[in-house]
């Protein structure tokens, strides 16, 4: 992990030096304020790799990626590619050159290796890391854009451009998250999970894992229509969304239910998230199309790992089914309830 940290921050370096450079040559005194922005942000990413690395250093972030050697082979052939296409003489370029060094520079930062990387390491940071990035990318389109012609080609390229990095995000959020909430899906889970329990075993840190169903779902879906099932989907979701920790991973399950990741969570903490998701959606303000309030409520339960450090890794059915044994003592209780979580660690 270690290495492919370094490597995202080398090549953030090489941008930030690359664009400081035109910055401090560029005649056009708009253009190397733009330079000057953009060299500022690509400081702030270095600080967003290196922070991670700091955390993978203290042992507070796990070895997130399977294939290491391949991943690393990726990044060191993207380096060197934008090693490359970097002129020697940056300072002795003209306004064009610089532009086209610029757009060169973000061809090879839209990589969807690097979004991959941001929604692995800080799932609950990740839409911001992408919102920092694309006003970044947005700030050199503008420029471009301002720069030539509307018709020009290099406009053209500079919408292409942006339009790579928009269709590159769409596709992982295609792949990770649920259509209808918008919040992760099971594909999400089964990746975070595995990756959070090898890290809970190999640091001795606690691991909460909840399950979470919304109360005779099947009875409102019936009698109220699939459309207005799936409205309650949603306003559920984002309740969830409102009761965990911003460091928790929502996940939408299945049908009607729901997964939560909650790292760092001592079994006293988890609980009472489970009593405040419980309680959350029970003050949802839900109406019908006659504008009568309907009721919903949820049962949830959960387990938390507490294993010393370097132990073997809790599988993820075990994880699971120690939450869903959890989660079925609320509902045998009456519903609308949480469950005790089930701690799972040597006696």
């Amino acid at each position: 992990m270690r290495e492919i940290l370094e490597l995202c921050i080398e090549m953030d370096l090489l941008a930030q030096r690359a664009y400081g450079v035109m910055a401090a040559h560029c005649d056009n005194k708009e253009l190397a304020k733009t330079f000057s922005k953009m060299s500022a942000e690509e400081g702030t990413h270095v600080s967003w790799w290196n922070d991670l690395l700091g955390a993978w250093e203290r042992g507070l972030l796990p070895d997130l990626v399977n294939d290491t050697d391949a991943l690393i082979d990726r990044l060191t052939g993207l380096r060197a590619e934008l090693e490359d296409i970097l002129p020697e003489a940056l300072a002795d370029l003209t306004d064009h050159e610089m532009l086209a060094t610029a757009a060169r520079i973000e061809f090879f930062m839209i990589d969807p290796i690097f979004g991959e990387l941001i929604d692995l390491t800080e799932p609950a940071r990740a839409d911001r890391r992408h919102e920092a990035y694309s006003a970044h990318l947005q700030r050199l389109i503008v420029a471009i854009e301002h720069h030539y012609e509307e018709q020009s080609l290099a406009a053209f390229l500079a919408g292409i451009l942006n339009r790579t990095w928009r269709d590159n995000l769409a596709l992982a959020i295609y792949a990770t998250r649920d259509p209808l909430t918008g919040i992760h899906n099971r594909r999400a889970l089964d990746t975070h999970l595995r990756q959070w329990s090898a890290w809970s075993a190999r640091y001795g840190r606690p691991l909460g894992v909840a399950l979470v169903d919304i109360d005779l779902f099947k009875n409102l879906n019936d009698a109220r229509g699939h459309t207005f099932g799936d409205k309650a989907l949603c306003a559920v979701a984002d309740a969830l969304k409102s009761a965990v920790r911003s460091s928790d991973m929502l996940v939408r399950y299945g049908g009607d239910e729901f997964a939560i990741i909650a790292p760092e969570a001592e079994p006293g903490e988890f609980a009472a998230l489970l009593r405040r998701m419980v309680e959350t959606v029970r003050m949802i303000d839900l109406k019908d199309a006659e504008g009568r309030r309907v009721p919903l409520s949820i049962s949830a339960g959960g387990a938390v790992a507490v294993d010393p450090p370097a132990s073997l890794p809790r599988s993820l059915d075990r994880l699971l089914a120690a939450a869903d044994q959890s989660l079925y003592a609320a509902k045998q209780a009456g519903r609308d309830r949480a469950g005790e979580p089930i701690i799972l660690g040597a006696p």
